[in-house]
């Protein structure tokens, strides 16, 4: 395979779907085609892209003949296309880290490099967005200094729920100020406009929801199980981005300057610097790095650290995805 790519996306008209379509059309690959998958929601719609318009589809297409898949659609979704691309023998990135639970599937993050056979790996499965976001900036840092232990509360807005996690907001939004009864709770279960929700998803009899679980699974594969993981997902009225509070024990001391220091040199990390109280979630909306800021020693424990994460996790996963498609196929044009 030589010639410009045919690429297929599921979940096109989606939020992930959204970014990777743009980020898509700024990468390096040459694109002969697209075949964007949706929902019904999406009949009679159709995505621009490179300047051509393609209709969405919302019947299963045959993948035959692609050249890869991304996978932005929810869980079942995605993980049913990505039994079809391997029938098809289709290679496909799942951007979604849908698959990401599965322990026989490794995880794919382009900023620490991707190579030799799992760069020709027939699947490459992301971490979720969180766990993508946290790792760029503890990897780092546990290669500086060791890592014993890590406490994270974790905000999320509401595209975690998707398109219709953002439109539930909205709709919310409005008819409060309009003093009007908002619309029944259907993507998260109760109301989220003015409010801050203490679990995403169902909650096990330890206590954790699902996202927790989700999260702290990536991290330990990421990070190594000898690594002790806390963690809390908060759901926040806002549309869009990421935010973590983040503690963490060292094993050797890690002065905050240093710390800074080897944050700033990271990959996909970026020191924000620009205010002293740290950076915001609409700062880092349409960026491609997790902002750190806020690094300070934890009085609390004699190695501990605490920081401040703040990232668009939609943009943050989209360019994950598509750099780990361009290390798989763009040395090929």
């Amino acid at each position: 395979m030589t010639g410009p790519l045919r690429i297929g996306v599921v979940g096109a008209t989606g939020g992930l779907g959204s970014e990777v379509l743009e980020v898509l059309s700024e990468s390096s690959l040459s694109i002969a085609e697209l075949v964007p998958v949706a929902t019904e929601r999406s009949l009679g719609h159709d995505i621009e892209f490179q300047d051509r318009f393609y209709p969405v589809l919302t019947e299963p297409p045959s993948l035959r003949g692609l050249d890869c898949v991304f996978l932005c659609a929810p869980g079942d979704a995605s993980r049913d296309y990505a039994r079809k691309a391997l029938r098809a023998e289709v290679p496909c990135v799942d951007a979604a880290g849908a698959l990401a639970g599965s322990p026989e599937v490794a995880l794919h993050i382009a900023a620490f490099g991707v190579g030799g056979e799992r760069e020709s790996a027939p699947l490459l499965v992301a971490p979720s967005a969180p766990a993508l976001a946290l790792v760029l900036a503890l990897r780092p840092l546990q290669e500086a200094a060791g890592l014993r232990r890590v406490v994270a509360t974790c905000l999320d807005a509401a595209s975690v729920g998707g398109r219709g996690g953002i439109e539930t907001l909205y709709g919310e939004s409005i008819a409060l100020f309009s003093q009007e009864e908002p619309p029944e709770p259907e993507v998260f279960g109760r109301p989220v406009a003015f409010d801050c929700l203490p679990a995403l998803g169902g909650v096990d009899a330890a206590g954790a929801s699902d996202r927790e679980r989700v999260t702290a699974d990536g991290l330990a594969r990421l990070l190594g199980e000898e690594v002790r993981v806390g963690l809390t997902h908060l759901q926040i009225p806002t549309f869009v981005g990421f935010g973590a509070s983040v503690a963490l024990e060292t094993e050797r001391v890690l002065d905050p300057a240093l710390a800074e220091g080897v944050l700033g040199k990271a990959p996909g990390v970026e020191r924000w610097d620009d205010a002293a109280d740290g950076a915001t979630l609409r700062a880092a909306a349409g960026r491609d790095v997790v902002l750190v800021s806020r690094v300070r020693r934890d009085p609390s424990v004699e190695t501990g650290l605490l920081l401040w994460l703040a990232c668009d996790t939609l943009r943050l996963a989209a360019d994950n995805a598509v750099r780990l498609a361009v290390s798989r196929f763009g040395q090929l044009h």
